[in-house]
């Protein structure tokens, strides 16, 4: 049978060497550092070599993908899975309609659909698969909000993954649109006005150029009003502005949230990926202005981590002197945290604020907790009380849905290998899936998760969940793909891929490390994987990986690791640090070059987490999780495969090409291969289609691993 590493000696003809990349004299001497980067000129887009070398680069990693065993019918299989599975991954209800981001039996993509009353059939409003880029590019949905009566929508399409959303909007009676249309609409965000005459949105300033480092700085907030000219929006406010002592900074993202019901309109200067954020408020009346006097509710040193409005009640919850969370409420009216009540002392588990959030309705306010990757759901009434709502399995909650003019909640949820779902619970009743995701033909039954808890080299407990088939022989013959992202506090949360059972049919593990730098066990251990902490990220991932190959489910010739955006500090590092732990690497759209920092569009929203390349302390924390400065002349590296899309507006292209091309040059051991497409980003795009063929790439790969 062939092997993975025959293929780079010339297997199937293909050329014995991947193109090799030009090599310039590009240093960096800082603070005692002498940084060599003879990539550097992949960071220019207009430099002659790099479009060629992409294209080639992506030609030769298809060649040897193609020709790995099993790559066709791995392809087949995960389009079976996933082509018979339709997807609800989000839900509005509004009036008396509910809108559905739902992606139908092989769609390429999803679309919005209404349904205009109970019991009615599914309407479609937005097909992105109708549309079509300038150059014959697919385009995606990538967000969208209806009115509260449930007669407008707004919604956003991009291009090739790209998330750069073109806004409009659609009357839902008939599908016809209003005229206008806004560009440089990424993070929109509308908030509607209780008449439904306009929308507060959040827009790119003006000029600002993409892929330059200040492209996502100062964004702007807006209110539009229907059937104008977006040039006559009304401005609210931007970064510079001082709002009540606060000034907003470049990185913060001004969203104003509105909820049926209240005359307050609360403005979030959101901090890119900060947890903590200031909170302001003003009547709705006076927002509507441009000329309101915003009132601070939390400042940066509150700790504020997440809020909801009901009425004239805005709901916090607070890290400062908690710091797995609690529940303050105070009025928007007068606000003053000094005096606020606690409504939800801290717990042992920590709140969830990172993906599921606090949710307000018409009977309360509901919240997730979290606990080592399972979460739990609670309600707040209104008069006070919290109801503990039972779970039907181990779940991640990635969502919660809900208004202050109706009762209930609706909640995405997964488990390792229970599908995503919407389920909805209302008072006096249960969890009751909504059938809106409806259920697979393929079953789960033949597979199963565990947990099991590693002892980091400094004593740490990590827990690590496992996915295999029942009853799997644990002699170490296995092959395993263990994951792990573990940045801004995000927990590692049960979720669950069709795709993955092609993988767990043909007897792999996949796993998944909750390292620190996750939100598994709240703040702190967030804050111990942050910045000067990032080592214990994939330090964890190491220790991880080697308790699972000491229980049995693995070994290291038959052991993948993978990371994503984010996640390309920890596989990149758990592979220059440990190149004899593992069989191979992959690293998806992955962030390995942290060094340069502060030279693409994306850099300066991130400072908050891994760190301000101007601030000398946190320029060195950049440099220790580096992997790509720590890849090493004559080292036998383990195979590697880099994924990229050049529309990625998240992670450049350059850094994954920059890793890849300095293993290609450096390493004496496996393969390094370049996956690129064209026609994607950052994945949060791509069709169906572009991820079923990534996936059976990266599986068809790690399944390589140790055959002869």
């Amino acid at each position: 049978m062939t092997s993975l590493l025959s293929l780079s000696h010339g297997a199937c003809g293909q050329a014995a060497k991947p193109p090799a990349a030009k090599r310039v004299d590009a240093v960096d001497t800082r603070l005692g550092y002498t940084l060599r980067d003879p990539y550097r000129w992949m960071e220019d887009p207009k430099d002659p070599d790099w479009a060629s070398w992409m294209r080639a680069q992506g030609a030769y990693a298809r060649r040897a993908l193609d020709a790995l065993p099993g790559h066709d019918a791995l392809l087949r299989r995960i389009g079976e899975l996933t082509g018979e599975l339709p997807i609800a991954s989000r839900i509005q209800r509004a009036g008396t309609a509910t809108f559905v981001e739902f992606r139908p039996s092989g769609a390429s993509v999803p679309k919005l659909y209404v349904v205009d009353r109970t019991g009615a059939e599914k309407r479609l409003l937005v097909d992105p698969e109708a549309t079509a880029g300038a150059d014959g590019a697919h385009m995606s949905l990538d967000w969208w909000r209806a009115s509260d009566d449930g007669g407008l929508v707004a919604y956003g399409l991009s291009p090739a993954g790209s998330e750069e959303s073109v806004a409009r909007v659609m009357r839902v009676a008939d599908g016809t649109h209003f005229p206008e249309t806004m560009d440089r609409a990424r993070f929109a965000s509308p908030q509607w006005l209780p008449d439904g005459s306009g929308f507060f949105y959040t827009r790119g300033r003006e000029g600002a150029v993409r892929g330059a480092p200040d492209y996502l700085l100062n964004t702007v907030s807006w209110l539009h009003r229907l059937g104008t000219d977006p040039r006559q929006d009304v401005r609210i406010a931007s970064g510079g502005d001082t709002l009540d002592g606060y000034k907003l900074l470049p990185i913060d993202f001004p969203f104003v949230v509105t909820t049926p019901g209240s005359d307050i309109a609360l403005l979030l200067p959101y901090g890119g990926v900060r947890r903590e954020n200031a909170l302001l408020a003003a009547p709705l009346a006076e927002a509507v202005t441009g000329r309101a006097r915003w009132r601070a509710i939390a400042r940066l040193e509150d700790q504020v981590t997440g809020f909801t409005l009901r009425g004239r009640d805005v709901y916090l919850v607070s890290e400062k002197g908690a710091p797995l969370g609690r529940i303050l409420r105070t009025s928007a009216t007068a606000p003053d945290l000094s005096r606020a009540e606690i409504v939800v002392a801290e717990a042992k588990t920590p709140i969830e604020t990172a993906d599921a959030g606090l949710v307000a309705t018409r009977d309360g306010v509901y919240f997730a907790r979290q606990n080592g990757g399972p979460m739990t759901l609670h309600r707040l009434a209104p008069e006070g009380g919290v109801t503990d709502i039972k779970m039907p399995f181990d779940a991640g909650i990635y969502a919660l849905f809900g208004s202050t003019d109706q009762d209930g909640v609706d909640v995405r949820m997964a488990g390792w290998v229970e599908p995503f779902a919407i389920y909805r619970w209302q008072p006096g009743g249960s969890l009751v899936d909504t059938g809106l995701s409806p259920r697979p033909s393929f079953s789960t039954a033949p597979y199963e998760s565990t947990r099991l808890i590693a002892t980091a080299r400094d004593g740490t407990k990590v827990p690590v969940s496992i996915i295999a088939k029942r009853g799997l022989k644990r002699d170490g013959s296995a092959p395993a793909l263990g994951q792990c992202y573990s940045s801004y506090g995000i927990s590692a949360s049960p979720l669950f891929s069709p795709r993955s059972i092609a993988f767990l049919e043909r007897g792999g593990v996949m796993f998944e490390v909750h390292a620190r730098g996750g939100g598994e066990y709240g703040s702190p251990w967030w804050r111990a994987g942050q910045k000067a902490n990032k080592p214990n990220t994939w330090r964890d991932f190491i220790d991880g990986s080697e308790a699972v190959i000491r229980a049995g489910w693995t070994s290291p010739k038959r052991l993948t690791i993978m990371g994503t955006s984010a996640g390309g500090i920890a596989v990149g590092n758990a592979l220059v640090e440990r190149p004899d732990l593992f069989a191979a690497a992959i690293d998806n759209v992955g962030w390995t070059n942290t060094a340069r920092a502060g030279v693409e569009q994306n850099s300066a929203p991130n400072f908050p987490e891994f760190g301000d390349p101007s601030d000398g302390a946190e320029y060195r924390g950049l440099v220790a999780m580096d992997a790509y400065h720590k890849i090493k002349e004559g080292v036998r590296y383990p195979a590697v495969l880099a994924l990229t899309g050049m529309t990625d507006p998240r992670v450049a292209p350059w850094h994954p090409a920059k890793f890849a091309a300095r293993l290609q040059h450096a390493s004496t051991g496996g393969p390094v291969l370049l996956r690129v497409d064209f026609d994607a980003g950052h994945g949060l795009g791509s069709t169906r289609q572009q991820t079923d063929a990534q996936w059976a790439d990266v599986l068809a790969f790690v399944l390589a691993q140790g055959r002869t």
